[in-house]
């Protein structure tokens, strides 16, 4: 869908903040630009809708160069979700998610329809926080209001600027979580900037690890766990190899030997496990319930049972293939 050709961005004063890009961004992926502060992962996402100009190089969306797009139609037809969110103060939570589909001109029926069925998807009830003011929000409220209007025009590409960064822990796990969820739904293509390694494991189908302007390593985040390209990925994995090893593995991936033994399908508990849910998140489920054995799900389709003592056996395995101590 995206296709990055030998992309430069050359600051004035000759700060190369993007070096000789080339990648695929493939349609209905998410794809994480990782790396630390200054390594051009920001600068890349933002030439994509061209509120940085590339100094070199092509970025192709569907085969159409972005330098050739009306750069204020291009912005419409993506969505962009950031870090600080950037809600207008003045408008209620409708308008502010509607702001795209106006400027589009829907049909008003058409954008009341639109932010009601946006604001159910993100577990926000319509009744209660359609009129509301940004100011009688928290955080995470905000932040889902912000994912909505990213939405609102049901662009098929989302740019996300560490759109959880600014959050505690627990509110950014939760959301993470759900947009994991949300992301199953409406099937867009993505490209999520993050700084956090385990974030980026956690949410990526495909990770872009960069330095200093250049891409170092495009893969899944297994191989970019278990294969690092060169001494640079090693180094940035440092000594959380196996927590990571145990973040690339999923629950999914125990189920041909879990325990279904013919069983029907068990009504869905809250301590259900998912299919995606990691190890390591699987071992939480398991510390927190205290159970031996919890059901697993792929959406709302029963799976099997998940035993503790496979879990476990996985986890073993893990430690023994990472090496660790």
């Amino acid at each position: 869908m995206i296709t990055f050709e030998n992309v430069n961005k050359t600051y004035p004063g000759g700060v190369e903040a993007v070096k000789n890009l080339s990648m695929e961004v493939n349609e209905g992926e998410l794809l994480v630009l990782l790396g630390t502060s200054g390594c051009g992962k920001t600068t890349s996402l933002k030439m994509v809708n061209r509120l940085i100009e590339p100094t070199g190089g092509r970025i192709l969306i569907q085969g159409r160069d972005i330098m050739a797009e009306d750069p204020i139609e291009l912005r419409r037809s993506i969505g962009y979700a950031i870090q600080h969110i950037g809600l207008f103060p003045h408008m209620s939570v409708g308008e502010n998610i509607a702001i795209v589909p106006r400027l589009l001109k829907w049909d008003e029926d058409k954008i009341q329809k639109r932010v009601s069925e946006l604001l159910e998807v993100v577990g926000l009830p319509p009744d209660e926080f359609y009129s509301r003011l940004p100011v009688q929000l928290s955080g995470g409220q905000k932040q889902r209001i912000g994912v909505a209007r990213c939405m609102a025009a049901d662009p098929p590409l989302i740019l996300m600027d560490e759109p959880f960064g600014a959050l505690d822990p627990i509110t950014r796990e939760v959301l993470q979580d759900e947009f994991l969820d949300l992301e199953t739904k409406i099937e867009k293509t993505i490209i999520f900037v993050t700084h956090d390694i385990f974030e980026a494991i956690k949410m990526g189908d495909r990770i872009a690890l960069m330095d200093e302007g250049r891409l170092q390593q495009l893969s899944p985040p297994a191989e970019l766990v278990e294969k690092p390209a060169n001494e640079f990925v090693d180094r940035f994995l440092g000594q959380h190899r196996f927590q990571l090893s145990l973040l690339t593995r999923k629950v999914g991936e125990a189920l041909e030997s879990a325990e279904t033994n013919g069983q029907a399908a068990p009504e869905r508990p809250e301590n259900a496990l998912k299919t995606r849910n990691s190890l390591i998140e699987a071992l939480d489920g398991f510390k927190n319930t205290g159970e031996e054995r919890l059901p697993v799900y792929d959406r709302d389709k029963y799976c099997g049972m998940l035993s503790k003592k496979i879990l476990l056996k996985m986890i073993s395995q893990t430690l023994g293939e990472t090496g660790s101590e």
